[in-house]
């Protein structure tokens, strides 16, 4: 938080576009909805509701939507150098996202569906390249949340069983599917990997080669909910990023692999060490005492980490755009929603969204006043846009 946090008001939009399903084969690509009945699949071998994909096309499995048709892909717009978003949210339960586990019997993801019903799996991106045999073939995940007391909500629906198999699924459709994954989960003061109660397993992170899609989901909950409980970082000293870096490149775990495309999750409502929460970057003339890191330097290091090669590192940013000017609280700080009267809801993180457009095409930014049930999908849409091409156009050496 910055010099004081208010209570969060969710705020979130639901959206749903319905497109005509494709009338067949023979129809071009622009009579023919990616991901349609009698259309080609997705990128990731996915398809609408209803459908399952196979020899690269969507087929009915026994059902359609309510009407008939199919819903359309939700997008992301790209913003300069990193791709940004307003994420929307999902039906919710006092606000909450549901915590049904979307995995059939055996415990996979079903073909085609989302956790609830409650929309349809994103599948932007661009045309199949070639599948699993160009680009990475595996993935390190770490995610980096934010423990402060303002961010249980957004911590809870980013944790929710449900909400977290979605992004699991977008986990395993990348680069045609296939894809080799490691998460992990980490706090915003250098306490170094978060696993959950319980855990006996020699290392602190969850892998696809040894759990399956329920384990992992139910595994990164319990981690994500120890984040916070041992102390957060002082006043105005979150740092994500920061903390993040300084784990990875340690040297004292084995957690990122030479032939993974490494992406960092952020999710925080403030900056990193942000100028405003310097004890002489506001009025007030309090805040954190420790000086911010040069953000080249931070870029540098988490290269240094993938043997030099800057297009092994990619970032998801999901926290308080800088380009809305929403105010300031009573310390000048400026937010990105939520200000009135004393104190702002979300804080503009500047340094955070510089470090996405540092990297590039492999950097995205979501803004966090969508809301706390948007969180997922920012992460989801995020996987599927520029972590999708981040992958395909990693090629680790050997």
């Amino acid at each position: 938080m910055a010099l004081r946090k208010g209570t969060w008001v969710g705020l979130w939009m639901t959206a749903t576009v319905a497109g005509a399903a494709c009338g067949g084969l023979g129809g071009s690509d622009d009579d023919c909805l990616v991901g349609s009945q009698d259309c080609r699949c997705t990128d990731g071998g996915a398809c609408d509701p209803g459908l399952e994909c196979l020899s690269g096309v969507c087929t009915s499995i026994g059902g359609t939507t309510d009407d008939g048709a199919t819903p359309a892909d939700t997008a992301a717009t790209p913003t300069g150098g990193g791709a940004t978003m307003g994420a929307t949210g999902g039906d919710t339960t006092d606000g909450m996202p549901p915590l049904t586990t979307g995995l059939d019997s055996s415990g996979e993801p079903p073909t085609g569906t989302t956790d609830d019903g409650g929309g349809p799996i994103l599948d932007v991106g661009p045309p199949p390249t070639g599948g699993i045999g160009m680009g990475c073939q595996a993935i390190d995940v770490l995610f980096a949340v934010d423990g402060s007391a303002s961010m249980i909500e957004e911590r809870a629906a980013l944790a929710a069983t449900g909400a977290f198999t979605q992004v699991i699924m977008a986990l395993e459709a990348l680069n045609g599917g296939g894809i080799d994954y490691r998460i992990a989960v980490t706090d915003d003061d250098d306490h170094g990997f978060m696993v959950p109660p319980g855990w006996f397993e020699p290392d602190p992170w969850f892998d696809s080669t040894s759990m399956t899609p329920m384990e992992i989901a139910n595994a990164f909950n319990g981690a994500v909910g120890q984040v916070g409980g041992i102390g957060g970082a002082a006043l105005g000293c979150e740092h994500v990023l920061t903390s993040a870096s300084t784990l990875l490149s340690s040297g004292i775990n084995d957690f990122v692999r030479d032939d993974a495309l490494l992406v960092l999750v952020l999710l925080t409502d403030v900056d990193d060490y942000g100028a405003y929460d310097q004890m002489g970057g506001n009025v007030c003339g309090i805040g954190c005492a420790t000086p911010p890191p040069n953000l080249g330097d931070l870029v540098d290091e988490l290269v240094t980490v993938k043997n030099g090669d800057i297009d092994g590192v990619s970032a998801i940013v999901v926290a308080g755009d800088p380009n809305v000017a929403a105010g300031v609280n009573i310390c000048q700080q400026p937010g990105s929603c939520g200000c009135a009267g004393f104190d702002c809801e979300i804080f503009h993180a500047t340094r955070l969204y510089e470090f996405t457009d540092m990297l590039g095409a492999n950097g995205y930014s979501a803004d966090l006043c969508s809301g706390p049930a948007s969180v997922p999908m920012a992460v989801e849409t995020a996987l599927n846009v520029s972590i999708d091409i981040a992958c395909q156009n990693f090629e680790p050496e050997g």
